[in-house]
C-alpha cells in the first residue's frame, strides 16, 4: 500500500496540518475530506518536521514501516 501526504488549508491557503491518505483517495486516514487539488507531498516527508495531523500520523505508524528498507514491507 502506498500513502501519500496531502495538505488541509486554512482560509488563508496557508497549510494547516498535513494528512495521510492511502493510495491518493480523497479521504485522509483520520476520516477529513481532503480537496482534490490539495498540495501533495511523499510518504517519506512525514516525521520531517511537517505539522501533521496526530490521528493519521498514529494510524500511518501502525501500517508504515519505521525504517527504510523494512523486510516486511
Amino acid at each position: 500500500m502506498t500513502h501519500q501526504l496531502r495538505a488541509e488549508l486554512g482560509p488563508d491557503g496557508q497549510v494547516l496540518k498535513w494528512h495521510v491518505v492511502r493510495d491518493a483517495e480523497p479521504t485522509a486516514m483520520c476520516g477529513r475530506e481532503i480537496a482534490a487539488d490539495a498540495e501533495a507531498r511523499d510518504e517519506a516527508e512525514w516525521g520531517t518536521g511537517l505539522r501533521g495531523c496526530q490521528q493519521c500520523g498514529s494510524l500511518y505508524m501502525h501500517e508504515a514501516p519505521h525504517y527504510p528498507g523494512d523486510p516486511h514491507r
